[in-house]
């Protein structure tokens, strides 16, 4: 259906459009990260990756509320997958302990979501430090998480907390930070989307009921011309 030239599409085509884009941008940046990193220019010293999953489930809350709780879990049993299966890294006995540890433990991004909710994005967005803050609260929910189920499943404490803030934990805070910095920068991608599409309409009607008057040029016919100078000064007939 098109209206004017331009295609309409429901609000929750919409939705489900920009969900499934930044889903694919995960997934996809995941796999190849790990594989960079892992394989490709994989180092004798260690191997390590970040990723962009706190940041993009962050964007997602700020734009679609807590679905972005979602592409924390995702992304948590996708780094399984590539690492029992691709890596070979995880003992049989420990699979299970694996999942539910980055499954379950990268749910407690969503503890994030509070900042959300009785912050606003707006504040969140509207000064730096605030988005530096968000990021590292949902970092820090998530290492806190996995270590939580680590102890569940019988691990020590200490152990647990420093083994999910290694290397690849820290360059991922970090690249988080930057991303979110970048991204408050643009123009709806830190917006929730009901207010930006909201807002975007407004701008559109406001723009539509504008007094143009001035800044195009006005043409007058010539019999309108004639009249006007025949009625001299006042256009009301009068002298």
């Amino acid at each position: 259906m098109r209206k004017n030239g331009s295609r309409i599409i429901s609000f929750a085509r919409y939705r489900a459009t920009d969900l499934l884009l930044f889903a694919v941008i995960l997934a996809v940046f995941d796999v190849i990260s790990f594989f960079a990193f892992t394989r490709w220019f994989a180092s004798s010293s260690g191997n390590f990756f970040f990723s962009v999953s706190i940041a993009i489930s962050l964007i997602i809350m700020v734009r679609w509320n807590w679905y972005g709780l979602f592409y924390a879990v995702g992304d948590g049993i996708l780094y399984c997958v590539l690492a029992i299966f691709a890596g070979g890294g995880v003992a049989e006995e420990l699979i299970l302990q694996y999942f539910v540890t980055y499954a379950v433990g990268n749910a407690f991004v969503g503890l994030a979501f509070l900042m959300v909710r009785f912050a606003g994005y707006k504040r969140i967005t509207g000064r730096w430090y605030f988005t530096a803050l968000f990021v590292i609260c949902g970092w820090a929910a998530v290492v806190i998480g996995r270590t939580i189920v680590s102890v569940c499943f019988g691990a020590q404490l200490g152990d647990a907390l420093l083994g999910f803030m290694g290397p690849s934990e820290l360059l991922s805070l970090v690249m988080s930070i930057i991303i979110l910095l970048v991204m408050r920068r643009l123009d709806g991608m830190m917006e929730n989307q009901r207010d930006y599409l909201l807002r975007l309409d407004k701008e559109r009607k406001e723009k539509m009921m504008a007094d143009n008057f001035g800044e195009q040029p006005i043409e007058i016919d010539v019999e309108t011309l004639k009249t006007l100078n025949k009625k001299g000064d006042d256009l009301f007939g009068g002298k």
